[in-house]
């Protein structure tokens, strides 16, 4: 059966899970500024690391560095690994050592030798969308700015309006099954478009009074 690489989406729990980016430089620090932010434990190797990655520790007590060479055996009970560097033979090397320990590998210059990519993100709030485009950049970034056109501020405050709604809905329908047809007839694309087009306040009110009606009806 013929298949596409990398088409499998995962969202992972990166709480403490051990992760080393091999690389000091501009790559590195989008990967590893991302896997902090993802409550991951980050070593950053390589002999020059910029001071932007070095300003991390500061805020993420989980970023070691080690200002040298990547050596074999750097990455002994990593759970994901980044090769960043700028040398193709280091880059491969890792990936070897890798594969070898069933790491979870990104080779930012090769995505073809690792066994993961990262997509394109936008995160606002609670939301998170994530775009993929096959290893084209330029278009990734153009889905991304649609996106945030579409999905801005007014979304985000309305999902986090949602999230506060939805325990008081827990609290009044206790039953599962009852609540997902609460949502189900409530929460609809009318009221999406209603915030799209700068109404939030009219679609938190129609939530609000469908709430407020839970058991009043007979």
């Amino acid at each position: 059966m013929a298949y596409n690489q990398f088409r499998y989406t995962v969202q992972l729990n990166m709480e403490n899970r051990r992760c080393v980016v091999v690389g000091g430089g501009s790559v590195a620090l989008r990967k590893t500024k991302s896997l902090l932010e993802a409550g991951a434990a980050v070593t950053v190797i390589a002999p020059e690391i910029l001071p932007e990655i070095t300003a991390l520790q500061s805020t993420f007590p989980a970023l070691t560095l080690c200002r040298r060479d990547y050596e074999t055996g750097d990455i002994r009970h990593a759970f994901l690994v980044i090769a960043a560097t700028d040398n193709r033979k280091v880059n491969a090397a890792i990936a070897r050592e890798a594969k070898e320990r069933q790491c979870l590998l990104n080779v930012a210059d090769d995505p073809d030798a690792g066994n993961f990519t990262v997509a394109g993100t936008y995160d606002n709030g609670s939301l998170h969308f994530s775009a993929a485009t096959g290893g084209n950049p330029r278009f990734t970034h153009l889905l991304l700015e649609d996106l945030r056109q579409q999905y801005g501020d007014n979304m985000a405050a309305f999902a986090a309006f949602l999230d506060e709604q939805r325990e008081t809905v827990k609290h009044r329908l206790p039953a599962p099954r009852a609540r997902q047809e609460f949502w189900r007839t409530t929460l609809t694309n009318q009221l999406l478009q209603l915030v799209k087009e700068g109404r939030l306040q009219q679609a938190k009110e129609i939530i609000i009074d469908a709430v407020n009606r839970i058991g009043a009806e007979p």
